[in-house]
């Protein structure tokens, strides 16, 4: 994980250490995971992202080209985080893959209404897992063509 905040592609915003740490590995294993930045809250992601004064050249610099977006935050949760990235001109083109345990229409519903690029539910068994993790990476980052 990196330290610096320039160049960020991934921006994995999850509490849980262990999820955290396989999706890490997971990244890593597929040369994905040199500019991922690990957040565990979602006002620290806010403070990061959209509390700065960048340009549009900085924006595109410095903003993640993926947000991995898990819903059962502590404090604000994931669906509030997605809210306040969507409804935000700057923010809104950053895509945002929800990844969460949750299997909850509700949630499915509620991301995509608020602006979600996906939904996905993380697998229990760590090989899919990881399989999965790194197949969406790979997805934002090499195949689709993004604003930033």
């Amino acid at each position: 994980m990196i330290t610096e905040t320039k160049g960020v592609d991934i921006l994995l915003v999850e509490d849980s250490r262990e999820d955290a740490e396989l999706t890490l590995e997971a990244l890593k294993a597929r040369n994905l995971g040199d500019k991922v930045v690990h957040m565990i809250g979602g006002e620290q992601v806010l403070d990061f992202i959209c509390a700065n004064t960048w340009s549009t050249q900085e924006q595109a610099e410095h903003a993640p080209k993926l947000i991995l977006l898990d819903l059962q935050l502590a404090g604000m949760g994931g669906l509030e985080v997605l809210q306040q990235l969507k409804v935000r001109e700057r923010t809104r083109p950053i895509p945002v893959v929800v990844f969460t345990s949750s299997d909850s229409p509700a949630e499915m519903w509620a991301s995509y209404r608020l602006g979600a690029n996906g939904f996905v539910v993380k697998p229990t068994d760590t090989r899919a897992y990881a399989q999965l993790v790194g197949d969406i990476a790979y997805y934002w980052l090499v195949v689709n063509r993004s604003y930033y």
